[in-house]
């Protein structure tokens, strides 16, 4: 067994358990709670001026009608504006408002100031060694993805 298993393991369930709990009680900015999954969209639109709604759907793996759920609350706190491609109207376009993008540069902000909070009492071997870790979870990922998506 490898030396430090248990307490990765340990730590990692921590990690997901946390990440549940922020899921579904929000993480507090100044415009309010905001769920993981409203972060990650934002942060979709926020590196680019518009995206059609499928691209995001497909890019985060979201359920359709959880996707609609959310936009509808963006929307409703006029984070995100919806329209209609001009050239195919069947096709929804999803940008940030003004408001959109300040709270997308608010969560920029907030999370280079945590990780470089995290990094402070790093070595740069141990910088190198968590990048391996975190790529190598990326990979496993992706081929677990693959897997399902060959499975009849």
């Amino acid at each position: 067994m490898r030396n430090y298993y248990v307490e990765i393991n340990e730590y990692l369930q921590k990690l997901v358990k946390n990440t549940i709990f922020y899921d579904r009680k929000g993480i507090c900015f100044s415009v309010g709670m905001l769920s993981i999954t409203d972060l990650l969209i934002l942060k979709a639109l926020g590196d680019e001026k518009e995206k059609k709604m499928y691209e995001i759907i497909d890019d985060l793996g979201i359920d359709r009608n959880v996707f609609a759920t959310i936009i509808n609350k963006l929307q409703q706190q006029q984070f995100i504006m919806k329209t209609k491609s001009k050239r195919d109207k069947r096709v929804q376009i999803l940008s940030l408002t003004e408001k959109g993008q300040d709270v997308f540069r608010e969560i920029t902000s907030k999370e280079k100031e945590i990780i470089f909070s995290l990094l402070n009492d790093f070595s740069f071997n141990e910088e190198k060694a968590v990048l391996k870790f975190l790529v190598k979870l990326d990979m496993l990922r992706k081929e677990k993805n693959k897997t399902l998506e060959e499975t009849p």
